[in-house]
């Protein structure tokens, strides 16, 4: 979903917002979500359509679908003119480097091509080699190659386009067979230099009804995918994203404390753990940060991964379990 408006933004910006949102993503959305959005009135965002309208920037179709409101822009019959310079393909190429490493040869060789053919948009011929210059690169430990899995990815993200429900092979690293699922792979994830697709997990047969919405199935242990012609159309918020907590895994919600040490704090403050973390400072230059976490094996992970410079203030039953880890540890290297 689009970043939310500023709550004191003026009426003329929430407007533009508007209009913008609606013209350029191409989307349907409902009156809550642009209230929401907009972080104004339902009342507000039906004036605000109507002023656009009247200024004839674009017209607005309208619908009511499931009990709610719908809005999506019209596409005008004359499209607009676009226009691109040198930087801008710069900075796609910045993007397309970032992820450089995730992507298997056939989808690096497609990405480059296409970034390529944008240069014939430039206006002068001679910024067109300039814009093909790289200015960045990512680095990852670890890596996966995903390019023997590029013909299922392929599949995946067709299925993601056409909201078609696959049948997957997984073989998970706990068991000793694969197991086969009906899903309807929602959005592929990246996760420290690991692709995942979220999926929901959907009945076998007939009308695909959701098991589980929150599945996550790691590209590389898929074995076999295959699209069905069984399709989805799942509400809107299944599809959208979620608040960001701490954890990749999605089970039920709960607080932690962790204190660090100055010498950790500087690279803890730096980042964001949890939409809704706190930081507090210690007499001895050290922190607390605290926030919403929804995985107990990652953030036992995590923790131990400071070494002596974090410890775990709370929950206290997650505080026992790190000890445990902490002991097991220790008899490896009695």
């Amino acid at each position: 979903m689009p970043e939310k408006i500023h709550p004191y933004a003026s009426p003329a910006t929430k407007t533009l917002s508007l209009y913008g949102l609606l013209l350029f993503s191409g989307k349907k959305y409902s009156l809550s979500q642009l209230a929401e959005l907009l972080r104004c009135s339902k009342q507000t965002v039906l004036r605000m359509i109507e002023h656009i309208e009247m200024s004839h920037a674009a017209t607005v179709e309208s619908w009511m679908e499931g009990g709610r409101k719908w809005f999506k822009a019209k596409t005008p019959a004359v499209k607009p003119q676009v226009c691109l310079d040198a930087r801008d393909i710069q900075h796609l190429l910045l993007c397309r480097d970032f992820v450089w490493h995730l992507l298997p040869q056939a989808l690096r060789d497609e990405l480059t091509r296409t970034i390529a053919k944008t240069t014939v948009l430039l206006p002068e011929m001679e910024d067109r080699s300039g814009a093909l210059t790289s200015l960045g690169h990512g680095y990852s430990k670890g890596v996966i190659n995903y390019t023997k899995h590029q013909d299922l990815l392929a599949t995946l993200l067709e299925a993601i386009a056409d909201r078609r429900i696959c049948r997957v092979d997984y073989q998970a690293p706990w068991r000793d067979e694969p197991r086969s699922y009906h899903v309807a792979p929602l959005a592929l994830m990246a996760h420290h230099a690991t692709l995942y697709a979220r999926c929901c997990l959907v009945t076998e047969k007939g009308e695909p009804e959701v098991i589980y919405d929150n599945m996550l199935l790691a590209v590389q242990r898929i074995l076999k995918a295959k699209k069905t012609e069984r399709t989805f159309a799942f509400p809107e918020s299944s599809l959208a994203e979620t608040p960001q907590t701490f954890g990749l895994m999605k089970d039920e919600p709960f607080r932690v404390r962790v204190s660090f040490s100055a010498d950790a704090a500087a690279y803890v403050q730096e980042r964001i753990w949890s939409e809704d973390q706190t930081i507090s400072l210690t007499p001895e230059g050290g922190i607390i940060l605290e926030f919403t976490a929804t995985s107990w094996p990652e953030v036992i992970s995590w923790v131990l991964s400071f070494g002596p410079e974090a410890s775990l203030l709370a929950p206290e039953d997650l505080r026992e379990e790190i000890k445990k880890a902490v002991g097991e540890m220790l008899k490896s290297y009695r």
